[in-house]
């Protein structure tokens, strides 16, 4: 069976989310990768890249194992909608 992949990259100010950043730049970079059975969304922010999975259904599959700030969710939901972030 043949995988249809599509990707898209957005940036996001997490200033416009009302958060206020510890660094310099604003702006969080958002690659969404998507095959026909999941979606990796890699975010990265300065120096910091967290990789989160989600399911056929946009759940939650696999989330970064060490501590995400309190934007992430936040900076998903804007950039892939479609996904559920808890």
């Amino acid at each position: 069976m043949h995988t249809h992949e599509t990707a898209t990259r957005r940036t996001v100010d997490i200033t416009g989310l009302g958060f206020e950043p510890v660094a310099l730049p604003t702006d969080v970079d958002v690659t969404i990768c998507t095959t026909d059975d999941r979606t990796v969304v890699d975010v990265e922010f300065d120096t910091e890249v967290w990789t989160l999975t989600f399911d056929e259904y946009g759940q939650l599959d696999d989330a970064p194992a060490r501590s995400v700030p309190r934007w992430l969710g936040p900076v998903i939901k804007k950039a892939a909608p479609g996904l559920r972030v808890v």
